[in-house]
Parts: structure tokens; C-alpha cells; sequence
């Protein structure tokens, strides 16, 4: 189990004086990303332990939380708040594999990046992260660029790759007739390669989107805060 600091726990709602947790922040054991989890316990006052399940704001897997009894005082009764965590394990992005080809030295940066965070070695995590990143602006930049720090390596890898490309070609490749157009419009079959294709684009346009915003904003503000 991993415990939920009170500076995470957004609301409580009071039996007598005892605070119950009703809702916090915490970072989800199924899918990894900090989400809100809303606790609803059937409290019982000649108990000392109580669970119960809430599901996650983001991947909407259930997840089990624990909240214990610990003292009792003139103040109330203090409790302590539990999420039933197993041991949370990365994967490399093995979807990726079957439809794009990293280079070999950032692939291997990359996997060691990986297994170093599930090795709980966060330092060397923070270490790899960084040759991730060098590799990368690595694969595109010329000698000269990547003599720069690697922020403005970064600014300049921006600059020589069109970011807008692949939605400009996304939509002249659904253009009316194509293919892939009647594909989706159900004006021919799709087999099951062609589906998963389908579907491995649909999570790349998300991550890229989406996700990935909000994940900068994040860690911006973790780092700030």
C-alpha cells in the first residue's frame, strides 16, 4: 500500500469528529497519471478499518483504497489514507515497434531510460531521460547545431521538422475517394491489420494532441511548484 499525504486529499466529509476523505489526487496504480479519485467509506464507529473502490479520472480502472483508525484524541479520531498499489511497471512503447523504426542508439537509451524507472533509481532516470533526449536531436541535427545546449538543440529541431506535416497528409490521404476515406465511411472491407493501423493512429493523434500538452504543462508545474 502507498499512503496519501493530507496535503492531496481535496475534501472530507465529518461523522461526529472524524473527517473522512471524500475525494483526492493521487497518482492512479493502474494507469500511472495523477488523477482525482472520489472515496465514498461506510464508516462505522466501532471500526478501524474500512475500504473502498473508486475509479480513476482518467483510465477508469477501479482502484482500492484502505483508510485505518490511527488515534483518538479530544480533537477526534485521526485516520490515515491507503491506496493498494502493486508494483507499477513501465513498458516501452511496444506499439510503436511493428510501425516505426528507432534508431538503434536511441532505442537503447530509450529502453535503459525505462528500466532504470522501474528500478525506482530516480536520478539515473532523470540521467537517461536527458541522453534520450540528446539522441534525439541527435537524429536530425547537423555537428554544428548539436554543439549548442540541448534547449536551443530542441528550438532548432522544431524549426528544420515540419510538426504540421503529417496533418496535412492526413488529410489529403482521407480526401474524398481515397482509400482510406472509404474505409472509414464503410464503402469498402477493412481487414484486421488494417484496423489495428487504424487504431494505432487514432492513439497517436491523441497522445499527440492531447496528451502531450497537458503532460508538459504538468511537469512545468511540478517542477515550479
Amino acid at each position: 500500500m502507498r499512503k496519501i499525504q493530507q496535503t492531496t486529499i481535496n475534501s472530507v466529509v465529518k461523522y461526529g469528529q472524524t473527517k473522512l476523505p471524500k475525494s483526492a489526487n493521487t497518482e492512479c496504480p493502474e494507469c500511472g497519471n495523477d488523477a482525482s479519485f472520489q472515496l465514498k467509506f461506510d464508516y462505522q464507529i466501532n471500526q478501524a478499518v474500512f475500504s473502498t473502490l473508486s475509479r480513476c479520472s482518467v483510465c477508469k480502472e477501479a482502484v482500492l483504497f484502505i483508510l485505518i483508525k490511527t488515534t483518538h484524541n479530544d480533537r477526534g479520531e485521526e485516520v490515515e489514507l491507503f491506496v493498494h498499489q502493486t508494483s507499477f511497471t513501465r513498458e516501452p512503447l511496444e506499439r510503436l515497434a511493428s510501425s516505426a523504426r528507432l534508431p538503434d542508439d536511441l532505442e537503447r537509451v530509450y529502453r535503459s531510460a525505462v528500466n532504470v524507472h522501474n528500478m525506482k533509481d530516480w536520478t539515473a532516470t532523470a540521467v537517461m531521460a536527458n541522453r534520450v533526449l540528446e539522441s534525439i536531436t541527435g537524429s536530425f541535427l547537423s555537428d554544428n547545431e548539436l554543439g549548442q545546449p540541448l534547449s536551443k538543440q530542441l528550438e532548432t529541431l522544431a524549426k528544420q521538422i515540419d510538426l504540421e506535416e503529417p496533418i496535412v497528409k492526413l488529410g489529403q490521404l482521407l480526401g474524398k475517394g481515397s482509400n482510406l476515406n472509404n474505409l472509414l465511411c464503410l464503402e469498402k472491407a477493412t481487414s484486421e491489420e488494417t484496423a489495428n493501423l487504424i487504431i494505432d493512429l487514432l492513439d497517436s493523434l491523441i497522445e499527440y494532441l492531447y496528451i502531450l500538452p497537458q503532460r508538459i504543462v504538468h511537469l512545468q508545474k511540478q517542477i515550479e511548484g
